[in-house]
């Protein structure tokens, strides 16, 4: 028997022959298996900003005339605060960095023209420019802590402010008197 085209899978009319079907079934099996595979869908949160400051006064500080006073502690505080552009914090002397007895002047002022912020624990925001230790001029009334941005929050940072001042042996006897007030924050 001779071999003939048609004996070896060829197709010697150029018919159409029908395609096997396993080929589409195994098609639209996987076309089905990628559709349900993908579930992507958005979710989001949101942090609340965190920007407090707790405070306490000191009262009854120890005032010797003929002697100076070195990083005599006017108040203490927390701040927390999670802005990344960071927090400020301003003191404001309502005498302009003076503590005075009545209208003040010549033998009724202690002049402390500068107040320094020191960390006494807790943790400043990462990237932060830490303000311990650092002396700002309050002469003005107004003496402002800027710590930059910052990457993390902070938490707990627990402060005071000190003051100093030089020995006066030419002040009365009296109480003296200036009005603080801490104002805290964030950069804008």
């Amino acid at each position: 028997m001779q071999r003939t085209k048609s004996n070896t899978g060829h197709n010697p009319r150029n018919m159409k022959l029908p395609r096997p079907k396993f080929k589409v079934v195994a098609a639209s099996v996987l076309a089905l298996g990628t559709f349900t595979s993908l579930l992507a869908f958005a979710i989001s949160g949101s942090v609340a900003e965190i920007n407090t400051l707790d405070y306490s006064s000191v009262s009854g500080i120890h005032v010797v005339s003929g002697t100076g006073q070195a990083d005599t502690v006017l108040a203490s505080g927390t701040i927390n605060n999670n802005s990344a552009e960071g927090w400020i914090l301003k003191v404001v002397s309502g005498n302009k960095g003076k503590l005075t007895r009545g209208s003040g002047g010549p033998g009724n002022e202690i002049v402390y023209s500068n107040v320094k912020m020191i960390s006494t624990g807790g943790t400043l925001g990462a990237t932060l420019t830490n303000p311990s230790g650092v002396d700002r001029a309050i002469t003005s009334g107004i003496a402002t802590f800027d710590t930059g941005i910052a990457t993390t929050a902070t938490v707990d940072y627990n402060f005071e402010l000190q003051v100093s001042w030089p020995a006066d042996p030419s002040m009365l006897g009296g109480t003296y008197t200036d009005t603080i007030t801490l104002l805290m924050a964030p950069v804008d």
